[in-house]
């Protein structure tokens, strides 16, 4: 039986104050409530760094868990106590099995262990809804932000000769920085 747990955790918190190993002991804890649950799980970090630390991290504890070595300077540590704690029903023999299951399971279908950016997140969402986006399947993403501007304001331009409304807003945008002493150039240079 699985402790109840709300089906989103956001961690907020500055470097170094424990991220890793709380996002960690959550996601170990919600992985062995169920068979396949690595499949049914996404973690999001903000970097690639970030992403290869967990993924790695998580390995890493569930290799430990599963030769259940008793080392006190493993990889495991801590983490021990707090899955026992989550499932009481369970002793120290048996979430070594559950673990050596489990990280066979997802070093078999490494795929499905979904620890990822928020940009690949995004990339994936929007790679399987390109039909229902209207996106081309070939489309490709701009990172270069100068030029997303640019572009952003030659198609701006553009309206403007079709869309006297557009061409009013612009001017009242453009009357109110004036007035208030600040940039209006809705180009940004």
């Amino acid at each position: 039986m699985m402790p109840t747990t709300p089906p989103l955790k956001i961690l907020k918190a500055s470097a170094g104050s424990g991220k890793t190993f709380s996002l960690t002991a959550h996601y170990l804890t919600l992985l062995f409530s169920g068979e396949n649950k690595y499949r049914e799980i996404l973690a999001i970090t903000f970097t690639n760094k970030a992403t290869a630390e967990m993924k790695g991290r998580m390995l890493a504890v569930l290799e430990a868990l599963a030769t259940g070595n008793g080392s006190t300077n493993d990889a495991a540590t801590g983490y021990r106590e707090i899955l026992l704690a989550a499932y009481p029903q369970w002793d120290a023999v048996m979430l070594q099995q559950r673990a050596a299951e489990v990280y066979r399971k997802i070093l078999h279908d490494y795929g499905r262990f979904s620890v990822s950016t928020i940009d690949g997140f995004t990339q994936k969402v929007i790679r399987g809804f390109t039909f229902e986006l209207g996106i081309d399947a070939g489309y490709k993403l701009e990172m270069n932000i100068r030029k997303v501007k640019a572009d952003l304001v030659l198609r701006l331009n553009r309206l403007l000769d079709e869309r006297p409304d557009l061409l009013q807003w612009i001017m009242d945008y453009a009357q109110t920085r004036i007035d208030r002493d600040e940039n209006w150039n809705y180009g940004g240079h």
